[in-house]
């Protein structure tokens, strides 16, 4: 009875709230959301940026044995984005100090494909062995090269 006489009272336009009875309305909305993916190149001596450790190697004229020396950085990728990383350059001669250097890219296994945390990564440098070079003292150093400075690039 109690029923039907609230349906009869909302028929006629009229509303009124019971004792102990909220009244509630309910919408819905989507979230609608945006991504820009992003790689990013990190050293593990340095904060997030593309800063990496320098690599460096010692060599002696004409010596028996190749120089070597490594560097190592981190790539992070958005989850699930391809990538590939290059070296500019896998063999330079120096024009400073005229010493020829090979350098090589070690990937991570299963790099390619962005995790959203940090891969590791090598770049490997090394200086065949019986070359002369260019010095015109006791020691030098490649600080007036202006082709010292390589480049990694991330493609994504």
């Amino acid at each position: 009875m109690k029923k039907l006489l609230i349906t009869f009272l909302s028929l006629l336009g009229l509303t009124f709230a019971l004792p102990g009875h909220a009244l509630t309305a309910a919408g819905t909305f989507n979230v609608n959301l945006t991504l820009t993916s992003k790689c990013e190149i990190n050293s593990t001596a340095a904060a997030t940026g593309a800063l990496i450790t320098d690599l460096a190697m010692s060599y002696t004229s004409f010596q028996a044995s190749a120089a070597t020396g490594s560097t190592s950085f981190n790539v992070r990728c958005t989850s699930s984005l391809p990538y590939t990383v290059a070296l500019d350059s896998a063999t330079v001669t120096d024009n400073a100090l005229n010493l020829v250097y090979d350098l090589s890219l070690v990937a991570p296994v299963g790099g390619g494909t962005g995790t959203g945390l940090n891969q590791g990564y090598t770049v490997n440098g090394s200086i065949a062995a019986g070359q002369g070079g260019a010095c015109a003292t006791a020691s030098c150093t490649n600080a007036a090269a202006t082709n010292k400075q390589r480049t990694l690039t991330i493609t994504y």
